[in-house]
């Protein structure tokens, strides 16, 4: 049996009840780093000590639903 670890955003939606923050389309990397959300964290904060906006960053990551709800572990694209 073959142990395969990679997961399509279908399959990865199935195991953790939704897309985590990742966007459902990658943008292009080289525009956008990515970034873990810790414990705490805020769409605000995050925005601010970034030099962007909330909504930029809800536009970005369009798997965000509630900009007040968000998870520590997942990961969000924010502009360089």
């Amino acid at each position: 049996m073959e142990n395969n670890m990679e997961l399509n955003l279908d399959q990865m939606e199935k195991v953790i009840g939704g897309r985590g923050g990742f966007p459902t389309k990658p943008p292009e990397m080289k525009e956008y780093k990515r970034y873990q959300i810790q414990r705490g964290d805020t769409l605000g904060r995050i925005a601010r000590d970034n030099g962007t906006t909330v909504e930029v960053l809800k536009s970005i990551n369009s798997s965000i639903m509630n900009v007040n709800d968000i998870t520590a572990g997942y990961w969000i694209y924010i502009p360089r």
